[in-house]
């Protein structure tokens, strides 16, 4: 038993971490009729599984050839996650990102962009952080000790939560566009809480990474005693930032109104 909530515990939350910005593009495009599951839970779950799964086998093929790159692939996790995030916050506080993941997805999304419907642009978008949630979740796996059965099932099982989390996203969407929702400050409250919530899950793999990085010498993290880390950190965060995060929300808001 114990086993079993080590290994979908983690999972679910790492899909939930993964899924709250399909949630929050969802919603806030609530007034866009064209939205479903065929054109947007179906690819979005797709990419859900595979590109978490190509970070995660990635790097742990790096780890089996190179026994010395704990420490480094560690690190590395802990900073793609960290830079991914800071990238986003600037982005939701409408700020200068100084440090940028950019220039790796860049040539996709420009490449994508002329041969693709937007459509498909947004996917992609709303899964970045799925591809960086894979080096994050073999800190996950190690800590957890996890058996390669479990480590490939817990990709569909994090991909299940988000197209469940897209679908009920869509509900909303429809439920809000029926009612013809017109309360931009109460859904920009609320989108401005799930984003928080994203913030804190990812940053808590993140910092599960750096610690499992450091294992010699400190022992291995556990999930639960990062998330609380990450919440304190982005808490802080959210305080410091809270006017603007809500003016930029609300913003963004206005502009996909028809």
């Amino acid at each position: 038993m114990e086993s079993s909530l080590g290994f979908l515990v983690p999972s679910i939350l790492m899909g939930l971490g993964i899924a709250i910005d399909v949630a929050i593009a969802t919603v806030a495009r609530f007034r866009d009729p064209s939205m479903g599951f065929r054109n947007w839970t179906l690819p979005v779950t797709i990419a859900h599984i595979l590109l978490p799964a190509f970070g995660y086998y990635g790097w742990w093929f790096l780890g089996q050839q190179f026994h010395g790159l704990t420490l480094v692939l560690g690190l590395l996790a802990f900073g793609m996650i960290a830079v991914f995030i800071y990238e986003a916050i600037c982005k939701w506080i409408d700020a200068e990102a100084f440090v940028s993941l950019e220039p790796i997805t860049d040539r996709l999304f420009k490449r994508l962009s002329s041969e693709s419907k937007g459509a498909l642009i947004m996917v992609l978008a709303v899964s970045m952080d799925a591809l960086w949630s894979g080096p994050a979740k073999a800190a996950q796996a190690a800590s957890g000790q996890w058996s390669p059965l479990e480590v490939f099932f817990s990709f569909f099982l994090a991909g299940g939560v988000v197209a469940v989390v897209a679908e009920v996203s869509l509900l909303v969407a429809l439920a809000l566009r029926r009612a013809k929702f017109s309360n931009t400050r109460s859904l920009a409250l609320f989108l401005v809480g799930g984003k928080y919530l994203e913030a804190t899950i990812l940053f808590a793999f993140g910092l599960l990474s750096l610690w499992n990085a450091f294992a010699v010498w400190f022992g291995l993290g556990t999930l639960y005693q990062c998330i609380v880390a990450s919440g304190s950190f982005m808490l802080v965060i959210w305080l410091v930032f809270w006017r603007r995060l809500i003016r930029e929300q609300m913003a963004e808001l206005e502009e996909v109104e028809p």
